[in-house]
């Protein structure tokens, strides 16, 4: 599948139901900035991708430590929770790693088709636009995560359809 995806940099960026995934990468300077994957783009942008997850989540009305306290909450203690930036635009993120490391990569989970098994310890991503993101992170640690995820945003969407429900009535 041949696609024509548009490059652009920008000084900061704010998470939408376009984003995909956000990528750590050092620029020239050797400083840390994200690589975000849009459904048809993808953006450079000059913050490191945490900086990118905590402004999007004030953006939305809410913070990073609040969003993770959330999840811990509602699944139990985890490491590497999933975080809900948005509900009403479906905007659930996943870290694949600790968020303290700058190396951490940032996946939507409503956003992926398949996670394929490439080797022992990697595995490849395939987004819903056919885009393919190889990780190093085995497929069932992968898995396991995005289920995580997928069951925080279930239980979120039904609580929503729940108290929806009631004030029909």
């Amino acid at each position: 599948m041949t696609f024509k995806m548009k490059h652009e940099k920008v000084k900061s960026y704010i998470i939408n139901p376009d984003t995909m995934a956000i990528v750590p990468f050092i620029n020239e300077f050797g400083r840390v900035c994200a690589e975000i994957y849009e459904r048809d783009a993808i953006l450079l942008v000059e913050q490191k991708p945490i900086r990118v997850i905590k402004d999007s989540c004030y953006f939305y009305g809410g913070s990073w430590e609040g969003k993770k306290e959330a999840a811990r909450k509602n699944l139990g203690f985890i490491h590497f929770a999933p975080i809900m930036i948005d509900s009403k635009l479906n905007l659930y993120f996943f870290p694949i790693e600790s968020p303290r490391n700058d190396t951490c990569i940032w996946l939507s989970q409503p956003h992926i088709d398949t996670v394929d098994k490439i080797g022992l310890k990697h595995s490849t991503v395939i987004f819903s636009n056919g885009i393919d993101l190889p990780l190093n992170c085995t497929r069932g640690s992968l898995l396991s995560k995005l289920h995580r995820a997928a069951q925080y945003r279930s239980v979120l969407n039904d609580r929503t359809k729940q108290r929806e429900q009631r004030s029909l009535t």
